[in-house]
């Protein structure tokens, strides 16, 4: 029912639009019009192919290609740093494995006796801090630290959950400064760290507390029952707060402390802060500054963001204000993946990266790299480049009309013209005006004004007079000019007989009455089969029909 009404509907809009068109519009007018029409018609067309392009939707292969492109580079950087600061903690682990163990033999202490000898601790971290102050500087990382199984104060009560060790943060990690570092300690005792002209952090703790520090409870753990593995299969990635009362969030590479006879006494390992992150992986797409790159961990399709981190130039980003909550993730064929963050929602790619070796303890935890944007920034986005490119139409359809106007002008200029000269002059007296559809007009007109003035002068005098005519007296004259076949062809014409017919009649090809016509022109002085025509009527007037010498 719906299609029947529309189609009167659209035969009368379109009645209505064509009498508007050729109501008592002027010759400009109604080329403005038609030309209007056209770039509206035209430019309909190209807002409906680019939309079926995809251009006023970033959500299209350009965008996917756009985040895709920055989260491969962007991933492969977290790797390559990630994959060197795992080296890095190794030969850390190894070097304080060999001096912690030189220490203890010119003790006279073995290995299996570290924690009923709390004294030696504080000689072994006097000894390993500048080790560690080394390492730190010449690691992208910004700090490092060594766990001690055992306590300086083993007959305090919490003596069990107290580990001795040092922990020594660079607070300038993105610049490399040797000669000036500025490092603070956050564990560790006071005295060495005025001997090493340390600043104390202001949330420093003489111990750490492996209550809250669960890592080292994990790794240890995790060692004991993987005896068999050698020390470069053991480091284990962990994202902690190292602050009970601030948001400090690191992400800490951990290897075990293990001696030669398989003895595991403690952990050390680097650390990267959220701000080093941060200022290291801050995405580079110019769509929006609210694009942002997340580490995190990945369980059951989620990503856990407790165990995340964040690198963005958006202020609200770079302080891991979503940290604490889970995002969960859904994934369209051919599209950008919408990230759902309860009220919020996400928009982007991510990518799983390995940081295990396969036969590593730790090989089934899952942790992912992605590209993110807020939903309503990105829609932001996409509306700000429909709205430049549809602007971006109306401005080319206003200059179209604007130099319609000025092409209308001078197109129709010369025809303006000749039309006013028209109702002045004859058009034999016009100039020509080298456009050939005018020229072609005005001699057309030349002509038929004068065979008007030739019938009009044969018309109006008495049959009498007509021989005193010139022009008629030159014309039978010319008769007589005509050759044989020539005059039979005329004296056909004169009988009312068509050129088809006199040459059916004669036996003659059409090309060769033509041929006989032309000179029959020529010899008689006649422009058209019109004029002819007019003087057979004036012979028939005077009962002339063969005129003879």
């Amino acid at each position: 029912m719906n299609i029947q009404k529309s189609s009167p509907n659209k035969h009368n809009l379109i009645h209505k639009l064509t009498g508007f068109i050729n109501k008592g519009k002027s010759l400009r007018q109604r080329f403005l019009i038609h030309i209007i029409l056209f770039l509206i018609v035209l430019l309909t067309a190209v807002f409906i192919i680019l939309s079926i392009s995809g251009v006023f939707s970033l959500d299209n292969k350009k965008a996917i290609s756009l985040f895709n492109n920055e989260l491969n580079h962007v991933a492969n950087h977290i790797n390559a740093d990630f994959d060197n600061i795992s080296a890095k903690s190794i030969n850390l682990a190894m070097t304080l494995n060999t001096d912690i163990e030189k220490i203890l033999k010119d003790n006279n202490i073995s290995i299996g006796d570290f924690k009923i000898h709390p004294k030696i601790y504080n000689q072994i971290l006097e000894s390993e801090c500048q080790t560690l102050i080394t390492a730190l500087l010449n690691t992208k990382s910004s700090g490092v630290f060594m766990i001690l199984d055992g306590t300086i104060n083993p007959n305090l009560p919490y003596s069990d959950s107290s580990k001795s060790g040092l922990y020594i943060r660079n607070m300038e990690p993105n610049i490399v400064n040797l000669e000036a570092p500025h490092l603070n300690m956050l564990r560790g005792p006071i005295d060495i760290a005025k001997e090493n002209d340390i600043i104390i952090h202001p949330r420093w703790e003489m111990e750490f507390d492996i209550n809250r520090d669960t890592y080292f409870k994990k790794t240890m753990y995790m060692v004991m029952n993987n005896a068999e593995l050698p020390l470069p299969k053991l480091y284990y990635w962990y994202i902690a707060d190292i602050s009970s009362d601030t948001p400090d969030k690191v992400m800490l590479c951990i290897v075990p402390l293990k001696a030669l006879d398989g003895t595991v006494y403690g952990i050390c390992g680097f650390e990267i802060s959220s701000l080093l992150f941060k200022l290291s992986y801050i995405p580079d797409i110019t769509i929006s500054d609210t694009v942002f790159t997340m580490l995190s961990k990945v369980e059951d399709n989620t990503f856990n963001l407790t165990s995340s981190l964040i690198s963005a130039n958006y202020p609200a980003f770079a302080t891991n204000e979503l940290s604490g909550n889970m995002r969960f993730y859904q994934k369209k064929s051919k599209s950008l993946i919408k990230y759902l963050y309860s009220p919020n929602r996400f928009i982007g790619l991510h990518k799983k990266i390995v940081l295990y070796a396969d036969d590593s303890p730790y090989k089934d935890e899952e942790w992912a790299v992605s590209i993110m944007i807020p939903a309503n920034y990105y829609n932001s986005v996409v509306g700000n480049i429909n709205r430049r490119v549809i602007l971006l139409l109306l401005v080319l359809l206003l200059f179209a009309i604007t130099a319609s106007f000025w092409i209308s002008k001078f197109y129709l200029k010369p025809i303006i013209e000749t039309i006013n000269k028209m109702k002045q002059k004859k058009p034999s007296e016009i100039e020509k005006t080298n456009i050939i559809e005018i020229d072609d007009l005005l001699e057309f007109l030349s002509q038929q004004d004068r065979v008007m003035e030739t019938k009009a002068q044969m018309d109006n005098p008495p049959v009498s007079d007509i021989q005193n005519i010139s022009m008629f007296k030159e014309f039978l004259n010319n008769i007589k000019t005509l050759s044989p076949a020539e005059r039979a062809v005329f004296d056909l014409y004169m009988e009312g007989y068509t050129g088809k017919e006199i040459a059916e009649k004669l036996y003659l090809s059409i090309n060769t009455i033509k041929t006989h016509n032309k000179r029959i022109y020529e010899k008689m002085n006649v422009s058209s089969r019109n004029e002819l025509m007019v003087y057979f009527k004036m012979m028939k007037e005077m009962n002339l029909k063969k005129y003879e010498d």
